[in-house]
């Protein structure tokens, strides 16, 4: 018992030094993100972008809100699981990063996409079926958006969905396997559903009109990796 306590007091510690680390980090770091990242390709950065004291995000309260989400993230995947919360952790910053990015300046950076890959090699041990339901899942998430971008573009006749979008769903499905991608769009479809029409009534949106769709997709894998993860993991391991 008394060890038992002495390792959830120490993975309670570790989440909240880790968690100060990511919430500044975030403020932080995206402040001092190349303003290149910011632009497509073939644009120049303005000078609001390339200003050295540019403050894209305040520091207060958001550094606090981060900081407060990332400790209770990562005490709750923490006390599950330690070695599955620091990929995890470092997934949610990276979406975090890219949610901020498309809200902002409707761009996704690739180097954050890239990152995110990169993250994906972290989650292969906790994958009930390994390096193949990875693969599977960045091919459903790469085809499905895909597929959307295509539908949509013949009934809408402009893009319906970037290709952002598309690398970022390919990405989260290398990360989160066949069973979190498909959560992830589910998920995200209402999320992005529901607040639609609550922009209609309120503030008479349009169909037409353009809408960052990455805190969505965020928001949805987040859910997922928090707490539908290790519920679905058991799910799949009892079949």
């Amino acid at each position: 018992m008394e060890k038992q306590l002495m390792v959830t007091l120490i993975i309670c510690a570790a989440a909240i030094g880790i968690g100060v680390l990511l919430g500044n980090g975030a403020v932080y770091f995206f402040n001092k993100m190349p303003g290149k990242w910011l632009c497509d390709y073939g644009q120049e950065p303005s000078e609001e972008l390339l200003h050295p004291t540019c403050q894209r995000v305040k520091s207060t309260p958001w550094k606090y809100v981060f900081t407060g989400f990332f400790i209770a993230a990562g005490i709750t995947m923490g006390l599950q699981n330690p070695l599955y919360a620091i990929p995890a952790l470092i997934a949610i910053w990276l979406l975090l990063e890219m949610s901020i990015a498309d809200i902002k300046y409707m761009i996704v950076p690739d180097q954050l996409i890239m990152l995110l890959v990169i993250t994906g090699l972290g989650f292969i041990p906790h994958h009930a079926f390994g390096v193949l339901d990875c693969i599977r899942g960045a091919a459903i998430g790469f085809g499905v958006l895909a597929l959307i971008a295509v539908v949509g573009r013949l009934i809408y006749k402009k893009p319906a969905v970037g290709g952002a979008d598309i690398k970022l769903f390919a990405a989260l499905g290398l990360s989160l396997g066949t069973d979190g991608i498909i959560s992830v769009f589910v998920i995200s479809t209402f999320l992005s559903a529901g607040h639609f029409i609550w922009l209609m009534i309120k503030r008479g949106a349009k169909l037409s009109d353009e809408r960052p769709m990455v805190p969505y997709i965020s928001a949805a894998a987040i859910i997922y990796l928090v707490i539908l993860h290790k519920m679905s993991y058991n799910i799949i391991i009892q079949l």
